[in-house]
């Protein structure tokens, strides 16, 4: 390790400290694109001047202004004497809600000063936040960040590699969604399979009241919700299909839920669990693109969830990477593991895992 100061590394040192914090004020500003309707208003309206886009959007010039500059400096904007219209790709990430790649959902509203100094006291205290203790903002989050996957590869992609499990549904059975937040794997299960009867189950009573609105006028009979964790699960088994979307390593007893899904699954069901794409230890996570915002999620989202209880696993974002899955599982008594990769999915693997 090099302990002398390189004054040639000395700028872009200077310089990437600056790009950090660039990152945090431009999310910021993405949400105001979002939550002020600047994307769909600026794609339906493009290529326009500030002025049109303002009246478009019915907000002050100005401010719009200010705004479309900061996002063309981004490049996720083209300008050109004056008017300004979205690239082709960054219109279909930031407006069509139909493609896998939607992402507007990642910039919720900024942190907030409670969520900092919360999560500095987790530091001397070792006990992290729950991620209903972030708030209704962060709920939202959560449900966003991976709805678009979620309709999109889940049922055509994902489970149509479960030998067997998509003729079997097709014909009825049970299907439980533990973890379901706002309930799009749910819907999107329950349309796929009108047969099958299914349940999302969430902790968050604002996740349930989320989904059953979003289920509201579908004609979905055979789907409910209700509050509940995987420590509720012999009251909901067995079942043919358990589903389990980036939760396990956000729970503080992760060994108990995988005990509790075995218990759970019909003995030739299937439990298809989806986790963040993991390499083991940090040399090896350095392959992702994104790395320090997957450590950021985790101080402040997902390891902290972990150690929301006394002596909790502390799994965070990245942990629970597939050598650790298929050995708490396997060491539970289950007898197939498979990993399946989803070539579009950047962000998650996908398992099959049988008794």
């Amino acid at each position: 390790m090099r302990t002398e100061v390189d004054p040639d590394l000395l700028p872009p040192t200077l310089l990437e400290l600056f790009r950090i914090k660039q990152g945090e004020m431009v999310s910021a500003m993405m949400h105001l694109g979002t939550r002020l309707g600047l994307w769909d208003a600026l794609r339906d309206s493009e290529p326009c001047t500030s002025v049109e886009l303002a009246d478009a959007a019915g907000l002050q010039e100005r401010w719009v202004r200010e705004w479309l500059h900061g996002m063309a400096a981004t490049e996720l904007v083209q300008h050109d004497d004056g008017r300004f219209a979205l690239t082709p790709e960054a219109r279909v990430a930031l407006t069509d809600r139909g493609h896998w790649s939607y992402m507007p959902g990642v910039f919720g509203p900024p942190m907030t000063h409670t969520e900092i100094e919360r999560t500095a006291e987790a530091f001397r205290t070792g006990l992290g936040m729950t991620w209903a203790e972030h708030g209704d903002h962060a709920c939202h989050m959560q449900c966003s960040m991976s709805a678009a996957r979620q309709e999109s590869f889940l049922v055509p992609v994902v489970l149509a590699a479960f030998e067997g499990a998509t003729d079997r549904l097709r014909g009825g059975g049970r299907i439980l969604d533990v973890g379901c937040g706002a309930g799009v794997a749910a819907r999107r299960l329950a349309s796929s399979f009108p047969e099958a009867a299914v349940v999302g189950i969430d902790p968050s009573e604002r996740a349930i009241a989320t989904a059953r609105a979003g289920a509201r006028g579908q004609g979905l009979d055979n789907l409910s919700y209700e509050q509940g964790t995987f420590d509720d699960l012999d009251s909901f088994g067995p079942v043919d299909l358990l589903v389990t979307l980036d939760v396990l390593h956000d729970l503080p007893r992760p060994q108990d839920a995988i005990a509790a899904a075995l218990r759970n699954l019909t003995g030739d069901g299937w439990w298809l669990v989806a986790d963040i794409k993991g390499r083991g230890d940090l040399e090896s996570n350095r392959a992702i693109p994104v790395l320090p915002y997957m450590y950021a999620m985790s101080v402040f989202y997902c390891m902290s969830s972990s150690l929301s209880e006394p002596d909790g696993a502390g799994t965070g974002t990245l942990g629970m990477h597939p050598a650790r899955l298929e050995e708490m599982t396997l060491g539970a008594g289950f007898s197939r593991f498979v990993r399946h990769e989803v070539e579009l999915d950047p962000t998650n693997w996908y398992y099959e895992i049988r008794p």
